[in-house]
């Protein structure tokens, strides 16, 4: 009879492509009970991003992509199984002693790592939607004639979701940073306009520094006249002085949130 021709093996069927994710969070220690002094802690003991940029928190990203054994007689080839392994890794700042500071600094530092960890969640979130995205174009490349086609392919969908998911990092980041660019000009822009007022104050409460001291000069010398006048005067100067206070501490408080708002 004729020989058995040796047709190849029925390609198996694709299973779904798996996707294994986790996300851990470690921390790193600051210290100080001042703006300044925390802050300087953050640039000891801070974060540097994969740009050589200073960074206040992070997230790092591991990737794996696996396959169960490939028959390559079979025609076409066909990857059974694949599956994308995505481990990430946040690093956040923490106090080592928030219940020390002062009320308006915790409030501020508590403020401040929200941001921070708001932003790296972000970060988190792009990457595990990039992740469901990759499973779908691995999908969609399971089969062609030859397995080194199908490698090629495989690989090229690897690649360019990776390329997606960065580009869509660095539009996150850039959206960021205007928004946080637009909140410090604000601040500037008020703490300007709280100097400009301070000058005119002080200037104002000079002079009236001036007249208050030829009045008291004239009183003195027995000028009982004088006197509802050169009280007058001195409640003027007092009500100035508090106005001239109340400037000086708007301007403090925007300086510190501006310090606080430099991330």
């Amino acid at each position: 009879g004729a020989p058995a021709s040796s047709s190849p093996p029925p390609a198996p069927a694709p299973q779904p492509a798996l996707v294994e994710t986790s996300v851990s969070t470690t921390y790193y220690v600051v210290r100080g009970t001042t703006t300044a002094a925390i802050f300087s802690a953050i640039d000891a003991n801070g974060l540097v991003e994969k740009s050589g940029q200073r960074a206040v928190g992070v997230t790092s990203a591991e990737w794996k992509l696996t396959s169960g054994d490939v028959d390559v007689r079979a025609v076409p080839c066909v990857f059974p199984s694949l599956k994308v392994v995505l481990h990430l890794g946040v690093t956040l700042p923490r106090h080592e002693a928030p219940e020390v500071l002062p009320p308006d600094l915790r409030s501020r530092w508590e403020s401040f790592v929200a941001r921070v960890a708001a932003h790296e969640q972000r970060h988190v979130d792009i990457y595990l939607e990039g992740a469901k995205a990759m499973k779908a174009r691995l999908e969609a490349t399971r089969t062609a004639v030859s397995c080194a086609d199908l490698e090629k392919a495989i690989d090229g969908a690897w690649r360019a979701q990776q390329a997606e998911i960065e580009r869509a990092q660095a539009e996150f980041h850039a959206a960021d940073e205007t928004t946080a660019r637009s909140e410090r000009e604000s601040l500037e822009a008020r703490l300007a306009d709280a100097r400009a007022r301070l000058e005119p104050a002080d200037a104002e409460i000079r002079r009236v520094d001036t007249e208050l001291a030829e009045l008291r000069r004239q009183v003195d010398a027995g000028r009982a006249d004088l006197v509802a006048q050169q009280n007058a005067l001195a409640g003027r100067r007092g009500a100035l002085a508090a106005e001239y206070n109340r400037l000086v501490a708007d301007a403090n408080g925007l300086v510190d949130a501006l310090n606080w708002a430099r991330w």
